[in-house]
């Protein structure tokens, strides 16, 4: 089985967790969890956009730290 790259959340998942989604440009792969996540409410919504950034963030001055060690 192999990961995909969700383009919505920005993290890898296994392909059986992944939907094809077609956008405007083509098509993409997107996480079952964050197709979920948009039908649910508006706040619940922010709730999840929030974690994902939060993740994203996270990811991101992890990179930054190791990137530092090898300067």
């Amino acid at each position: 089985m192999a990961n995909r790259y969700c383009y919505y959340c920005g993290m890898m998942h296994a392909e059986e967790m992944m939907r094809v989604i077609t956008v405007r440009n083509g098509r993409r792969w997107r996480c079952i969890r964050s197709i979920e996540a948009a039908k649910k409410s508006v706040k619940e919504r922010d709730a999840f956009g929030r974690e994902v950034s939060a993740f994203n963030e996270e990811m991101s001055a992890t990179v930054k730290n190791r990137r530092a060690c090898f300067d």
